[in-house]
């Protein structure tokens, strides 16, 4: 039996504990104000703001009668936007206009990993591929790959030595202090610091403050991995203090729950998900949460882990177990449910008013992910003097490569034996995923394949690419010819490879390539006479 004394203990423990919940509650609430504001009432309405933009330049488009992503225009336009700002109000009040953008399109790219997701978890729904099939697939990549690489690392130094703008191999403090705002590497929790997803060259903007952060990003995840904690310590710390020493246990849960306040808000969703779900059947709030928090998980595996086993592949694998686990608690086959987790409602579904089922997790991140497309903007406007000095090197190989695997992919493909959907998708293999999709939607090719294709594209990039690159004579200080060749060829995650290698110039030439290689590749899937032929070429 146990005392009275104990009995009699129990319940005010109980009470103690919860008091120091409901003040570290508050607490987190006191200093968590601004981060909570700008991420849930700003950064929302930036995005809407955005996709609606987004759809007034889809209704124009589709007057013309041309097939063309909207996002892709839209981030073209933004791109010119800034530009014609900056020559008409100048430096400083452009600058404030891109830390107003910066509070959407910021978030937009910081987790643009985790809206590549659905694409990869959906590929249950697939056509089943043969074993020969999937040879076939994996000998073309493989070898398609290196050829290309070498093809583009060649002509680089050919037009580098032809315009003379070939580039010592130092890189001073000056270039290597710029970061790359597309291509910044998931960090671990303690060391991500970045304070702004854009970053203008000092040299163009030497005496103008930083924008504003999007989302509070030294508060929240940054493309993924959760920021440093001690950036706000401080100013938390400084504010229990004056409550007294014998908050002691409250102020741990409260530094608690401010660093982990994404988790706790998305945990506390997963909750309201579930009884959603199995009260109503309705499934998008449990889903999101899901994929949601698979990705956080995924982002603190170490950084070498984080190297093959990318947050791409690791959270739509969890992902995707989770949900089959679901499926066989609500009774119903993994295929339903992967049909709930994405209905085909998208943002221009619901904006044009059709008759339609309501949004899954997947339609919510693909519609995130038009977003994305057009935040692209941003690192291109940051980088604009670089690219302007190395125009020709980065503008001729990727426009002259992109118009040639476009047609010599599906052509080989197609004379191997593969499928002409899956021939058309190897057209876009070596876009960034976020304009891989529309090209491929443009074809009519396989969504599924290329969403493998283009990431175990930037997987294989980190592992082999700067060794072929090395191999063919390439030298670590030809930073222009590495980034260029890296971003054509592995786009966004092996550019961000460049950036932990110290490379930051190079990711800089790279991010900027990997733009104008994909907009070349989707502006020519736009032109109905190249799909006419390109299908042709497919036996379509």
């Amino acid at each position: 039996m146990s005392s009275p004394y104990l009995t009699a203990r129990r319940p005010s423990l109980a009470i103690a504990a919860l008091s120091d919940a409901f003040l570290a509650l508050s607490l987190t609430l006191r200093t968590s104000r601004r981060r909570l504001l700008v991420s849930w009432v700003y950064t929302p309405a930036g995005i809407l703001l955005m996709l609606l933009a987004c759809w007034g330049v889809d209704s124009v488009i589709r007057l013309t009668g041309v097939s063309f992503p909207a996002s892709v225009a839209g981030m073209v336009l933004l791109f010119a936007g800034l530009v014609g700002c900056r020559a008409v109000l100048g430096e400083r009040r452009t600058r404030r206009v891109v830390g107003v953008v910066d509070v959407p399109t910021g978030f937009a790219l910081r987790y643009i990993n985790v809206f590549f997701t659905p694409s990869f978890i959906l590929l249950p729904l697939s056509p089943r591929i043969g074993g020969v099939e999937i040879g076939k697939i994996i000998a073309i990549f493989i070898i398609g790959f290196v050829v290309m690489l070498v093809i583009t690392a060649y002509m680089v130094q050919a037009l580098q030595a032809l315009f003379h703008t070939s580039k010592p191999e130092h890189t001073s403090s000056e270039s290597t202090s710029d970061s790359i705002p597309l291509t910044n590497t998931p960090a671990p929790p303690a060391q991500s610091t970045n304070t702004s997803t854009t970053t203008t060259p000092q040299a163009s903007l030497p005496t103008l403050p930083p924008p504003q952060p999007a989302a509070e990003p030294t508060h929240l995840r940054g493309p993924g991995p959760q920021c440093a904690f001690a950036a706000q310590t401080p100013a938390l710390l400084s504010i229990l203090r004056q409550e007294g020493a014998p908050l002691a246990r409250a102020q741990r849960w409260a530094a608690f729950l401010t660093t982990h306040l994404d988790t706790a808000v998305y945990s506390l969703l997963l909750l309201v998900g579930v009884v959603v779900f199995y009260t109503t059947s309705y499934a998008m709030p449990l889903h999101l949460a899901l994929n949601v928090l698979t990705y956080t998980l995924s982002l603190s595996l170490p950084a070498k882990a984080r190297r093959i086993l990318h947050p791409v592949l690791t959270t739509s694998l969890l992902t995707l177990l989770l949900l089959t686990l679901l499926s066989l608690t609500a009774h119903q086959p993994l295929a339903a449910t992967l049909k709930t987790y994405s209905t085909s409602t998208r943002y221009l579904t619901l904006f044009r008013n059709h008759p339609h089922p309501l949004p899954g997790a997947g339609d919510i991140f693909a519609s995130l992910l038009d977003a994305s497309i057009v935040s692209l903007a941003l690192p291109m406007y940051a980088q604009r003097a670089t690219l302007h000095t190395h125009l020709p090197s980065i503008l001729l190989p990727s426009t002259t490569l992109a118009a040639a695997t476009l047609f010599a992919y599906p052509t080989l493909c197609h004379l191997l034996g593969l499928a002409p959907t899956r021939s058309l998708a190897f057209g876009a293999r070596s876009l960034t995923l976020a304009l891989a999709l529309p090209a491929v939607g443009n074809l009519g090719g396989d969504a599924n394949l290329v969403a493998v294709l283009c990431i175990m594209s930037g997987i294989v990039g980190v592992l082999v690419g700067g060794g072929v690159l090395r191999v063919v004579g390439v030298k670590r200080g030809d930073y222009v010819t590495r980034g260029v060749a890296m971003g054509v060829n592995g786009g966004a995650i092996a550019t961000a490879a460049l950036v932990g290698g110290g490379d930051v110039r190079g990711a800089a030439l790279g991010g900027v390539a990997m733009v104008v290689f994909g907009v070349a590749v989707v502006g020519l899937t736009a032109v109905p006479v190249v799909v006419g032929a390109l299908k042709g070429l497919v036996g379509l």
